[in-house]
């Protein structure tokens, strides 16, 4: 079993907010499992909203108002091969969320849910059966018990894949992954794939290092450097082939957060972004090497 720690997944689903509140709205695909429609009606008063990040499966993201921060509603949805794994998921998410400060259980929700985070912020973990799902509610103004309910509420429908084979397929299908180069970044032991919406995805193994992949619809004001964290040491990458050479930077050797790697090209009004997080180790050159590599496949894929 494979365990998405709390840390990465949280720090995904807040990078993807971040990033997409700095871009033009794009014509994301629609949720497979959530339409925008059923968010206006339970959010009636930040209506319209738009959907950020779709897809079959996976994570789907809503916006609205983004004069300010935006509001936001996430859903993320992880596939486990057992029930005991997803078992051991919840568990670690509640035990996480715990650590931090209260947690609240959620009555009929699921097999089982609680919720954490008072203010403007709320999160609610749900299981059912070999599915869990992380939704998070941002709001500009205080969340209110009524909030919760309405977002519990769409949750069920992030819920009704859980035994269903065709979108647990989806879940560990990445068109930006290939194979041969998930193998050669992970040195040949065993990984999880899970795919976050239409273009999002981590691969994760039992050492707890992770390969996170995003596609970032741009406007003009989105730039490489702008998502780059000024203490990491950074060079560009002509080997991708870009026909702006400063348009694709590695960097890595940083001196804040966790011990990673990271690519980050743009081309045809995409942000690409490969980040590789490892365990306690500053990433090797075989391991940038790599990822590289696996860039290289995401172009290809992405032109």
């Amino acid at each position: 079993m494979f365990r998405i720690t709390l840390r990465l997944l949280i720090h995904f689903v807040f990078a993807a907010a971040v990033v997409v509140a700095t871009t033009a709205v794009h014509a994301a695909q629609e949720c497979g499992f959530l339409p925008t429609s059923e968010v206006d009606q339970a959010f009636a008063e930040f209506a319209p909203w738009h959907t950020e990040v779709g897809g079959a499966v996976g994570h789907c993201l809503f916006l609205s108002n983004e004069g300010a921060p935006p509001n936001m509603l996430s859903f993320m949805q992880q596939f486990k091969t057992s029930k005991a794994d997803a078992d051991k998921i919840y568990n670690a998410m509640r035990k996480g969320f715990a650590d931090s400060g209260a947690v609240t259980e959620v009555a009929g929700f699921g097999d089982r849910a609680f919720r954490f985070g008072p203010g403007s912020d709320v999160n609610i973990v749900a299981q059912k059966d070999k599915l869990v799902v992380t939704m998070t509610l941002h709001l500009q103004r205080e969340v209110t018990e009524a909030d919760i309910k309405a977002m519990a509420k769409l949750g069920q429908l992030a819920l009704r894949g859980a035994n269903d084979p065709e979108t647990v397929r989806k879940a560990s299908a990445c068109p930006w992954f290939n194979e041969a180069g998930l193998k050669k970044i992970f040195g040949g032991k065993p990984y999880e794939v899970q795919v976050y919406g239409e273009n999002g995805c981590m691969a994760v193994d039992k050492q707890k290092r992770a390969l996170m992949v995003s596609v970032i619809e741009r406007n003009n004001g989105l730039t490489i450097d702008s998502l780059l964290s000024p203490d990491c040491e950074q060079r560009d990458l002509p080997e991708l082939g870009l026909s702006n050479g400063k348009n694709a930077k590695l960097s890595f050797s940083c001196k804040s957060g966790s011990l990673r790697a990271a690519v980050n090209f743009a081309e045809n009004k995409r942000v690409y972004r490969l980040i590789w997080v490892t365990a306690g180790v500053e990433p090797s050159d075989a391991e940038k090497a790599a990822l590289i590599e696996l860039a290289k496949h995401m172009r290809s894929v992405g032109r």
